[in-house]
C-alpha cells in the first residue's frame, strides 16, 4: 500500500529533525577537537617556552 501525504510529510520532517541534529552534533565534536588541539598547542608553546629548572636534587 502507497504512503499517505500525511505520511509522507511525517518522514520528510522526521528525516529533516534528524539531519539537523546530527549536523549539530557533528559541528560541536568538531569544535571540541579544535579547541583541544589548540590547547594542546598552547601547553607544548608554554612548554617549550619555560625555561628549565635543572636537576631538582
Amino acid at each position: 500500500m502507497p504512503w499517505t501525504e500525511d505520511e509522507l510529510r511525517h518522514i520528510e520532517e522526521e528525516n529533516r529533525r534528524r539531519a539537523a541534529r546530527e549536523h549539530e552534533e557533528f559541528l560541536a565534536r568538531q569544535e571540541a577537537d579544535r579547541q583541544a588541539r589548540y590547547a594542546e598547542e598552547e601547553a607544548r608553546r608554554r612548554a617549550e617556552e619555560r625555561p628549565h629548572s635543572g636537576p631538582t636534587w
